[in-house]
C-alpha cells in the first residue's frame, strides 16, 4: 500500500512539473502543429537543438538538427502552422546579452505566397559581440595610423619642430622692426612742426570717435570686438599651454603621442576579453530529474547535471537514491560455553544514496563515459538513434567478488517536449537481476532560464 502511494505521489509530481516547464520553458512556442524548414550558415557557434526560432521576437519554434553539408551549417527547424511565412523571408542569427546567447529570428517578408513544407530560408549573418569586439580592433589600429601621422607633424624626426621655427621667423620679425623704427627716427627729425598738426588733428577726431570706441559702452559694436579679440588672445594662451604640454607626454593624448605599447595593450586587451566572451558561450548544461519502480530496490529516483564545454566533451555529477539498498551479508560470530558457532546473515540497506561522477565524449552517434557509476567504478557506451528519439546504453560497474560485475541495459525515449521514459534491466548476469522502470524530465539552457525567470516573476 505503502509503494502504491509513492508511486502516486511521484506520477502526480512529475505532470505538475512537466505541466509548468511546457508554460514557462523558453523554448515552448505553443500548442498546435508544426512545419519544418531548412536554412545553411557559415557558422554554427553557440547554437544548439532546441535554440529558440523567433518571429517579431516571440518564440515560434525550434531547431530540430545541425548537421554539416559541404562545409557548412544546415539547420533543419520547426515553426508553428498557425505563424504564416512568406516566400521572401530571410532568417538572422542573433545574439542577447553580453555573454552572447544566441537565437534565429525570421524576418517576415511581403510576399502573399506561403513557403511550402522543408522550403528554404537564406540566412544573413552578421553583428553581435564577436563582430563588433572585431570592429573595435580595427577602429584601433586606424587610430594608432593616426596618431602616429599626428605626431609626425608636431614633432617630425631629424627635423626643427614647426613651434620651434615659427618662434625663430618671430625673431626675425622683431629685428626688422626694430630697423623700420630707427628709419622712422630718421624721418621725424626737421618736421616736427608738421607731425604737430597731423597730431592735433588726430587728437580731435580720437575725440569725435571716443564715444564708439569705447568698450564700456555695451550697444557699442566696438566694444563686442575688443570682447572678440580679449577671447581670441586667451584661447591661443591656452592652445600654447595645451601644446607644450602634449608635447612633453602629459594626459592620455601625450601618452598616445609618446608612447606606442598603450594601443598595443589596448589593442591586447580586446582580443582576450574577445577569447573569454567565445568561451563563456561555448559552455551548456542540462539537467535530468527521472524517478519510477524497480521490481527489486523499490521507488527509486536520479538528479543529474551534465556540462557541455564543447558539443562533443562533457562532465556528468548526479545522485541516485532508491528505497533498498544492495543485497550484502553480514558474519556473526558466538561463542556459548566455548564453543564459537557462525551464522551468515542477508541485509539490505534501507534509503541508500549513490554518487554518479563520470567524464565522456561524444563521437557521432556514439558516446563514451568512465568514472564512478553509482559510487563504484565503472564505464558505460550510449548510442542514440537521432531519427527515433531514443538512445541504447551499455554500463559495467559495481565488480563484486561474489557476483562479478553488475551489467546493466538502458533504454531511453523522448516522448513529448521536455518529457522522456527510461527502461532498463540490471545485474543481467546474475539471479538478482531487476527490471526498473521510471519517467522524468530534461531542461536545456533555454529551458532553466524560463524556469528560474517564471519563479523570480512570483
Amino acid at each position: 500500500m505503502n509503494e502504491l502511494k509513492v508511486g502516486i505521489l511521484a506520477l502526480a509530481t512529475i505532470a505538475s512539473v512537466v505541466y509548468m516547464s511546457l508554460k514557462v520553458t523558453s523554448n515552448q512556442s505553443g500548442f498546435g502543429d508544426y512545419v519544418g524548414y531548412r536554412t545553411i550558415v557559415r557558422d554554427a557557434s553557440g547554437i544548439f537543438p532546441k535554440t529558440p526560432i523567433k518571429v517579431a521576437g516571440i518564440s515560434a519554434g525550434r531547431i530540430k538538427d545541425i548537421e554539416l553539408a559541404d562545409n557548412n551549417a544546415l539547420i533543419t527547424f520547426e515553426v508553428l502552422e498557425k505563424v504564416f511565412i512568406p516566400k521572401d523571408s530571410v532568417l538572422r542569427i542573433k545574439t542577447v546579452g553580453f555573454l552572447g546567447d544566441k537565437y534565429l529570428e525570421i524576418v517576415v517578408g511581403k510576399s502573399k505566397d506561403r513557403l511550402g513544407l522543408n522550403g528554404f530560408i537564406p540566412a544573413k549573418e552578421g553583428g553581435g559581440m564577436e563582430n563588433l569586439i572585431r570592429d573595435a580592433s580595427e577602429v584601433m589600429t586606424d587610430v594608432k595610423v593616426i596618431v602616429k601621422n599626428i605626431r609626425e607633424s608636431l614633432a617630425p624626426e631629424n627635423r626643427p619642430p614647426p613651434l620651434q621655427k615659427i618662434m625663430g621667423d618671430l625673431e626675425v620679425l622683431v629685428e626688422n622692426t626694430k630697423d623700420a623704427t630707427a628709419g622712422m627716427k630718421r624721418l621725424m627729425d626737421g618736421n616736427e612742426d608738421k607731425l604737430n598738426n597731423m597730431i592735433a588733428n588726430l587728437e580731435k577726431m580720437s575725440s569725435d570717435l571716443a564715444h564708439h570706441v569705447d568698450r564700456d559702452t555695451p550697444e557699442n559694436a566696438i566694444a563686442k570686438v575688443h570682447q572678440i579679440l580679449d577671447d581670441t588672445k586667451a584661447m591661443m594662451a591656452d592652445l600654447q599651454q595645451l601644446t607644450a604640454d602634449v608635447k612633453a607626454g602629459k594626459g592620455t593624448v601625450g601618452k598616445l603621442l609618446v608612447e606606442e605599447e598603450i594601443a598595443d595593450e589596448v589593442q591586447q586587451t580586446l582580443a582576450s576579453v574577445n577569447r573569454l566572451v567565445s568561451g563563456v558561450d561555448q559552455i551548456r548544461t542540462e539537467l535530468n530529474v527521472f524517478t519510477g519502480m524497480d521490481t527489486r530496490n523499490g521507488g527509486q529516483s536520479d538528479l543529474s547535471l551534465v556540462i557541455y564545454p564543447s558539443p562533443e566533451r562533457f562532465f556528468l555529477l548526479g545522485l541516485a537514491t532508491s528505497e533498498f539498498g544492495v543485497e550484502s551479508e553480514r558474519e556473526t560470530v558466538r561463542t556459548i560455553d566455548g564453543v564459537s558457532t557462525t551464522e551468515n546473515t542477508k541485509v539490505r540497506d534501507k534509503d541508500t544514496y549513490r554518487f554518479n561522477i563520470q567524464v565522456g565524449r561524444a563521437i557521432q552517434n556514439w558516446t563514451l563515459r568512465g568514472g564512478l557509476i553509482e559510487s563504484t567504478g565503472g564505464l558505460g557506451v550510449d548510442y542514440t538513434f537521432t531519427s527515433l528519439g531514443s538512445t541504447f546504453s551499455f554500463e559495467v560497474f559495481d565488480v563484486r567478488d561474489d557476483l562479478g560485475p553488475n551489467l546493466r541495459l538502458k533504454l531511453e525515449s523522448h516522448i513529448w517536449n521536455v518529457l522522456y521514459a527510461r527502461v532498463w534491466g540490471e545485474d543481467l548476469a546474475n539471479e538478482t537481476r531487476s527490471v526498473t522502470l521510471s519517467a522524468g524530465l530534461r531542461f536545456t539552457d533555454e529551458d532553466l532560464r524560463g524556469l528560474i525567470g517564471f519563479f523570480l516573476r512570483w
